[in-house]
């Protein structure tokens, strides 16, 4: 039979719809409840796993942060969530990039969860391939150490190039990150700071919004 495959082309199709199924008070969420929301992940985070996420971040060369990953579906399914990325330098952490998390998947499944997802940034060389494009899909196994936070011993993640923390309620077992495409949201980030305003521009402190600094001090307590 070549059930399968038939359901493998409408993917993009059942993606497009599974975007456009959301609420209208996911689809009105603003701005600064997406920082506001991705503050609480940080904080609940570094309150479930103490010094194991503190040194991470102390490591870590940026951080993505999606406070709710949203997956559902029966045999096409998909993941979606608004989130951020936060870079760290020498002058502490940045104001927050807007970012987009998503992907398909075909196969038996059914339900639904909603995750908590951070993903740390640890190696020069996984910080600039988020940056290199406007879309970079996260892929385990090419050219980068993906490590699952939540099972993996501490020989994995030291050398881990993104080390991806997740808290997950619902029928599914668990996020899949590997596979999922990370798009920077330009429209978010001009409302935020200002049209013509990329994450680089953010990260580098040429534009900046004081009303981030609750993210910021929650990313230096750690």
């Amino acid at each position: 039979m070549r059930i399968l495959p038939r359901f493998a082309a409408m993917a993009p199709m059942a993606f497009l719809l599974f975007a456009c199924a959301q609420s209208p008070q996911q689809q009105a969420i603003n701005e600064q409840q997406i920082v506001d929301s991705s503050t609480l992940t940080v904080q609940q985070m570094e309150a479930a796993t103490g010094a194991k996420t503190a040194n991470l971040l102390k490591r870590a060369k940026a951080v993505l942060v999606f406070p709710s990953v949203v997956k559902g579906g029966l045999i096409i399914g998909g993941e979606n969530g608004e989130g951020v990325l936060s870079a760290h330098g020498a002058a502490g952490w940045s104001d927050p990039a807007f970012y987009q998390i998503s992907a398909i998947s075909v196969g038996l499944q059914a339900g639904g969860e909603d995750s908590q997802v951070v993903m740390f940034v640890l190696t020069d060389k996984a910080y600039a391939s988020i940056l290199r494009s406007n879309s970079y899909t996260v892929k385990a196994g090419a050219g980068l150490n993906l490590v699952d936070f939540n099972t993996a011993k501490d020989v994995d993640i030291s050398g881990a190039d993104v080390v991806v923390w997740s808290k997950n309620s619902g029928v599914f077992g668990g996020l899949t990150v590997s596979g999922s495409d990370i798009k920077q949201r330009f429209e978010h980030n001009a409302v935020y700071y200002g049209k013509g305003v990329n994450a680089v521009a953010i990260i580098t402190g040429k534009a900046t919004n004081p009303k981030a600094a609750a993210l910021r001090k929650a990313l230096a307590a750690g």
